[in-house]
């Protein structure tokens, strides 16, 4: 088991909501695939040949790395190019203490990543496909479900969270307390060992 039965189960339900043959729980069509971290390399694949297969039915589909809207939101807030984000990063934690740079991150960066995204996603119409790869790049400033719940209502298209975990959580079926909660709407699909 794993990645094959993973995909199928992803691509059988994506199909299905372009086709108008499956409606996503909750009518939110926003997906978390997990998967155990030390298969990020495979994921990347394995999400790219999606990508690649879905886009044989002629729908739109894209993959944005959330490693790079991450990079993108910081080089905004400390107002410089990319290219110098990291020396920037750097001169920054030696000058500022290390716990209240971190608070500074954890109170700014859920919305500005959020709104990052939002920008990035807005371009794609409804009835098209975005899935979000490098999640774990946001650990531990910015969770997936609550990303998701800012992305709730603002974007068009259908969203898969490729979410490298052994656990989902607790979190993630309780009820929605504020943005920074731990609240996810949508549809989980699960890592299944064996055989």
């Amino acid at each position: 088991m794993g990645w094959h039965e993973v995909m199928e189960e992803l691509e059988w339900k994506l199909g299905g909501i372009l086709r108008g043959e499956y409606r996503p729980r909750d009518g939110i069509p926003f997906f978390r695939v997990q998967y155990p971290p030390q298969e990020e390399r495979k994921a990347l694949s394995e999400f790219h040949l999606l990508s690649e297969r879905l886009k044989q039915h002629s729908w739109q589909v894209g993959c944005l790395s959330l490693t790079d809207v991450l990079r993108e939101t910081l080089a905004d807030m400390l107002n410089c190019p990319l290219d110098a984000l990291h020396e920037r990063l750097r001169k920054l934690e030696q000058e500022r203490d290390r716990e209240e740079l971190q608070m500074a991150l954890w109170g700014h960066l859920p919305e500005r990543v959020a709104e990052k995204l939002v920008e990035k996603l807005t371009p794609f119409p409804q009835n098209s496909i975005v899935i979000l790869l490098r999640t774990g790049a946001l650990y531990p400033f910015v969770r997936p479900s609550a990303l998701l719940a800012r992305l709730e209502n603002r974007v068009n298209c259908i969203i898969v969270l490729a979410y490298p975990s052994t656990t989902l959580g607790e979190l993630l079926d309780t009820v929605p307390t504020s943005l920074h909660g731990g609240y996810y709407r949508g549809e989980v699909i699960y890592w299944r060992e064996g055989g």
